[in-house]
């Protein structure tokens, strides 16, 4: 995790951003919750944890930086309900999500069937196509027993 955080430090300093310990600490609560998808609340109560002085205006602010520069990925799966996740720009292809209509929780894969697709796209419209997201809607093994059985 350090060779990522000196490289986004070196990242921020480019663009003329400092790499503060609130900044750090809403960067290490990202890097160590990867594999989960969390909203504003969620990041600022763990931020909180180990910088008790940060302010949810401090995390908004740190996260539009972060998205700006490629950080994390802002999710909007609903109208009202924005997720990020650590997303450093760097990553070999962006993954897609899957997403239970019944309990919300959300699922990654990381197959790319869409280039096929896109090949076609761009031969028949010209249109260059630089990146996808797919987000497919269902239910989950847990949920899809209960909505059977209903």
């Amino acid at each position: 995790m350090s060779g990522r955080l000196s490289h986004i430090k070196e990242l921020l300093a480019e663009k003329d951003y400092r790499f503060t310990p609130q900044r750090e600490a809403i960067l290490r609560v990202i890097m160590e919750c990867r594999d989960t998808h969390m909203n504003v609340d969620e990041i600022y109560r763990k931020a909180k944890e180990a910088y008790p002085e940060i302010g949810i205006a401090t995390v908004y602010r740190a996260l539009e930086i972060f998205e700006a520069l490629g950080i994390v990925k802002k999710l909007m799966f609903s109208d009202d309900r924005a997720l990020y996740e650590f997303d450093p720009g760097y990553e070999e292809h962006p993954h897609h999500h899957i997403i239970c209509l019944k309990c919300g929780k959300i699922l990654e894969f990381n197959e790319d069937l869409l280039e096929d697709i896109e090949t076609v796209i761009q031969r028949d419209t010209g249109f260059a196509i630089v990146d996808h997201s797919l987000i497919l809607y269902g239910y989950c093994s847990e949920c899809l027993k209960e909505v059977k059985n209903s």
